[in-house]
């Protein structure tokens, strides 16, 4: 039973985390709402599944479906810099939109990927087992998780997590925060669409209404994780952590509702409960946890030899 749970956790949770470091990127980092990532995630799911019918390598399938939710995201920065809408209406509006094209994409509500090759097809004749694919979509997502961190360590990612802490004061550095705009939501959905894409060729299909609620569902886990893992504005592997536990347990919840006998049509109220704790936990216990772990951290004398580095260090 355990080990079922655990294996049905694996499978399905993995394909998300892409889609809930999106989400961090823009909920926590730039400090605001981008729902596009809900019609990313079914856009790239659909231009991936649709190339894949079509007999397409299955990942430059994935590549192009994932460059589809990157163009989603430029669309919806280019409504906020040219036409003024907000970045939570542009992406609402967008959502709307991306359903229709979604829609014309795939041809019909749903697509079957019965027959078609697929990332596991070369490991596995046939249906390929829970540990195959949770192997090959572990891989993937420490690639992507590794690759995100390195980036948030560059120039460019320094400027982009300092633009939703103080974004005047990046300008005033010289970075083009407009730019940080575009860049921060073309990748958010960009890895939105790689989700997607992964999640359509893990489950056998695409299906149109398959990004309704990823939104609620990737905020959720990013607080949960966020709880867990504490991450700081400098910490850039915790901030990986923190996507990756809070994605997992969010999925964990879930299966485990479904393996107790709840009904599927109640899994989003499982959803936006969990949505409702962790917020709740957020503004409770964390402060609590916080003050708890500067007790627990060990401080060294402090003399005039300390040097200035490690102070700051250690206020890090």
């Amino acid at each position: 039973m355990l080990g079922n749970i655990l294996s049905d956790t694996l499978v399905t949770g993995l394909p998300l985390i892409p889609v809930f470091l999106g989400i961090y990127l823009v909920l926590k980092i730039r400090e605001d709402f981008d729902l596009t990532v809900e019609g990313s995630f079914a856009l790239g799911g659909a231009v991936t599944a649709v190339l894949l019918t079509g007999g397409l390598n299955p990942w430059l399938a994935l590549l192009l479906g994932t460059a589809s939710g990157c163009l989603a995201g430029l669309v919806t920065s280019l409504l906020n810099l040219l036409l003024h809408i907000p970045v939570l209406m542009a992406g609402l509006v967008m959502t709307m939109a991306l359903f229709t094209v979604t829609l014309r994409v795939l041809g019909m509500p749903t697509v079957s990927l019965v027959g078609a090759e697929t990332i596991f097809s070369a490991f596995s004749t046939g249906r390929p087992s829970d540990l195959t694919m949770s192997l090959i979509l572990a891989g993937i997502v420490v690639l992507v998780l590794g690759g995100f961190a390195l980036f948030l360590r560059t120039e460019i990612g320094l400027a982009l997590r300092a633009s939703g802490v103080n974004a005047r004061m990046v300008r005033s550095q010289g970075a083009n925060d407009r730019q940080l705009l575009v860049l921060s939501l073309m990748i958010s959905n960009g890895l939105a669409a790689l989700g997607g894409g992964l999640a359509v060729q893990m489950q056998g299909y695409a299906d149109v209404n398959m990004g309704g609620g990823i939104f609620i569902a990737g905020a959720g886990a990013v607080l949960l994780g966020m709880l867990l893992v504490n991450p700081g504005g400098s910490h850039v592997v915790r901030i990986v952590l923190a996507v990756l536990i809070g994605g997992l347990l969010y999925r964990l919840v879930l299966v485990s509702a479904l393996r107790i006998g709840l009904p599927a049509g109640d899994l989003k109220g499982v959803t936006a409960l969990t949505l409702v704790i962790a917020v709740t936990a957020q503004a409770y216990l964390a402060p609590a946890l916080a003050r708890y772990r500067i007790r627990l951290r060990p401080h060294a004398p402090l003399t005039d030899s300390t040097p200035a580095r490690e102070l700051e260090k250690s206020d890090a």
